[in-house]
């Protein structure tokens, strides 16, 4: 078979073992050659960014994925129940009725009800009209009958939620009867029997036309606000000042920015990162920034996700939440700073907890479970903060990829958070055992729980058990490779193009590459303690950089390897002024045999 017709055959799904960490597999994208160079054509773009967008569209059209404009958002009147809420407003507005705000305690919930807030306040409602309660891990999520009450006795005749209430059945049924209209915005999978309220605007709910149900609340929050807009007088674009707060939301609750082609929740990231980067967004947000050292021009989602989202939800965590709440809503730069200031020090204190809470949880497990035999993972401790073990649960799901569950045993009621992985719905686990818990809700990948300390046993006995059904004959995770890499399209000129699919998230990854049959001329770990692996490498005619975050362990067996495949993505690395491209190691996989794929 000649190299011209080996070109139009696409690569095995055969999946390629790690040589450096152990159970990962990874596989590389089906793509024919031939059409990523029609691709390419037609496009205007490289041979190997039309490799990505072909193995990403999955019989879609691959020029969706390059869509940045906020006009390919869905219009907020495909939101079932939005323009009942929109008149509720707007009556209560005319008639000076006094608005109660509730709002989840998490970044999704916090920059909800910050947007719901500022917008209803441009719209004319006086701060002594508005009354805004952020809820708090102690009470947990959603309405609760400590909110009736205050919204019956404060005289209030509407309650709009934000990132809660869509579960809340008994709740709004007792506002209902005392005469209180309740407005849910939510995007959490809706129950059987909804809340009597009189709009729901929840883009999950039967029957709902509008093109992405994955909105974060948040997103659900800003599209409320533009059809009020719209129908109230200043427009449906004057919500795109609350872009920042929509960025903010959406990556903080981990939502899917690209599924199934649809790029909205990418498209609200990158326009928040611009409204940003154009000196526009919220007062709070940019004092933020600024004491972080972050230049809000060149701001990505990963510094929002790993530097500036843990600072808000720390004040949940290890504080008080309402302090990340009037840092996103005041327009005083000294009570901005002030609350700013506030936020750090609690990210400190739970910096703190989160490393002796993680240290216990490995000593339990250690003890407790047998990671050759066990699917799942679940370990409970008394005096362990409930706000702190969702964020070790993700640790332990980084380390051991085993979906994880930690339970803090109280007095009255245990509370327990999970993480998960792909191959396990946590939610779905959950509510398969719902008999258990006095509360419980989440998403796939995160999920919650509220229920008695004698039960623990009974949950940990039940989840194991449906674990190993699920996940009979998993022994790791199988990673996806976008497209093979040529040793001569390495360049900083890729690395930018490929920036016009991102900003890069969950759901939407940094394209990763395979470049096979690279040379190792040098391998040395660096970094404090030689945690991360540098490389130098001959592929081709090029000579390439190579560096490996957390594979420095490794840097011994790389080299002995001598001819290995890279699994990488692109980086930019500028150092005293000087620009250029070089690789993220991801992976190092023993060389393949026969020729390259992309050839």
């Amino acid at each position: 078979m000649t190299s011209a017709m080996q070109a139009d055959v696409p690569p095995l799904a055969q999946a390629r073992r790690s040589l450096v960490q152990s159970g990962r597999c990874w596989v590389l994208a089906g793509v024919r050659e031939a059409e990523a160079l029609r691709l390419s054509r037609r496009l205007g773009v490289s041979p190997a960014t039309a490799r990505v967008l072909a193995a990403r569209a999955r019989g879609g059209d691959p020029a969706k994925l390059l869509e940045n404009d906020l006009e390919a958002i869905g219009s907020p009147f495909a939101l079932a129940g939005v323009e009942r809420a929109i008149e509720r407003i707007r009556r209560a507005l005319d008639r000076r009725e006094r608005i109660f705000l509730h709002g989840d305690f998490d970044v999704d919930g916090l920059t909800s009800t910050a947007l719901l807030y500022k917008a209803l306040r441009r719209l004319g409602a006086a701060p002594g009209q508005l009354k805004v309660e952020i809820e708090d891990r102690e009470r947990g999520h959603g309405l609760n009958p400590d909110v009736v009450r205050h919204v019956v006795e404060g005289g209030f005749r509407l309650l709009i939620t934000a990132d809660c209430g869509i579960s809340d059945v008994e709740c709004i049924e007792a506002l209902r009867r005392h005469g209180v209209d309740v407005i849910v915005t939510d995007h959490h999978q809706p129950p059987e029997a909804l809340p009597p309220a009189c709009a729901i605007v929840n883009p999950k709910q039967e029957g709902c036309r509008y093109p992405n149900p994955e909105l974060a609340a948040v997103g659900v929050a800003f599209q409320t606000v533009a059809a009020l807009f719209e129908r109230l007088g200043p427009g449906r674009e004057a919500a795109y000042e609350y872009l920042d707060l929509v960025l903010l939301g959406t990556v903080g609750d981990l939502v899917p920015l690209v599924r199934e082609g649809r790029v909205e929740n990418r498209v609200l990231v990158k326009a928040g990162l611009e409204l940003l980067a154009q000196g526009g967004g919220t007062l709070g947000l940019r004092v933020l920034l600024e004491k972080l050292s972050l230049d809000p021009k060149r701001l990505t989602a990963g510094e929002l996700s790993y530097i500036v989202i843990p600072k808000l939800n720390a004040a949940n965590r290890v504080g008080d939440p309402r302090v990340a709440f009037l840092l996103l809503t005041t327009e005083d730069p000294r009570k901005a700073d002030y609350w700013a200031s506030i936020l750090i020090d609690y990210n400190t204190d739970r910096q703190l907890i989160q490393g002796e809470l993680r240290a216990q949880a490995e000593a339990q497990l250690r003890e407790q479970v047998d990671l050759e035999r066990e699917k799942i993972i679940i370990l409970s401790g008394r005096g362990w903060n409930p706000g702190i073990i969702g964020l070790v649960a993700s640790d332990l799901v980084e380390k051991y990829y085993r979906p994880t569950i930690l339970i803090a045993e109280g007095e009255g009621l245990a509370r327990g958070s999970g993480r998960s992985i792909v191959e396990f719905n946590l939610i779905e686990g959950l509510a398969r055992h719902k008999e258990l818990f006095e509360r419980y809700g989440g998403h796939p990948m995160a999920a919650g729980f509220s229920m008695r300390p004698e039960r623990i046993p009974e949950l940990r006995e039940r989840l194991r058990a449906y674990a190993q059904d699920v996940l009979a004959g998993f022994e790791g995770p199988t990673l996806l490779i976008d497209a093979e890499l040529r040793p001569e399209e390495v360049s900083l000129a890729l690395y930018e193009e490929l920036g016009r699919l991102g900003p890069f998230g969950v759901g939407n990854p940094a394209p990763r590459f395979l470049l096979k049959g690279a040379w190792v001329c040098e391998a040395r770990a660096v970094g404090s303690g030689g945690k991360h692996l540098k490389l130098r490498l001959k592929a081709g005619d090029r000579v390439l950089e190579a560096i490996g975050f957390d594979l420095g362990p490794h840097w011994v067996e790389v080299y002995r390897a001598g001819r290995v495949d890279l699994v990488c993505k692109l980086d930019r690395d500028s150092w005293n002024g000087r620009t250029r491209v070089r690789l993220e190691l991801l992976d190092v996989l023993e060389p393949s045999s026969g020729a390259s794929d992309a050839e």
